[in-house]
């Protein structure tokens, strides 16, 4: 039997509350900085003639930052990384059956 909280019809009773996840907090600037510095590390690596595995770390781990930006945030937070404008919102068309 229903209780009578469930015949208000807000919510069924089997559907636990939307949970929209947890909110983590990601300093861009500080994104930025380390990205720089594993690209940087990766070119000396390479100029310096280090080991080849040190060099391939230092580069995927320089991918892998955009990557995780984009996991967590989406195209909003590596456009961000990048310094990218925002993409534009495209106006409403106007189709020409409209105007008449």
């Amino acid at each position: 039997m229903r209780a009578q909280d469930d015949l208000d019809g807000t919510q069924p009773a089997a559907v636990p509350p939307a949970d929209d996840g947890i909110a983590i907090p990601i300093s861009m600037s500080r994104t930025r900085i380390k990205l720089l510095a594993f690209v940087l590390l990766a070119v000396l690596s390479y100029i310096s003639d280090s080991p080849e595995w040190l060099t391939a770390v230092l580069i995927l781990t320089g991918a892998a930052i955009p990557l995780a930006l984009f996991v967590l945030g989406g195209a909003e937070f590596v456009r961000e990384l990048f310094l990218l404008p925002p993409r534009p919102v495209p106006p409403i068309t106007i189709r020409k059956d409209d105007l008449i």
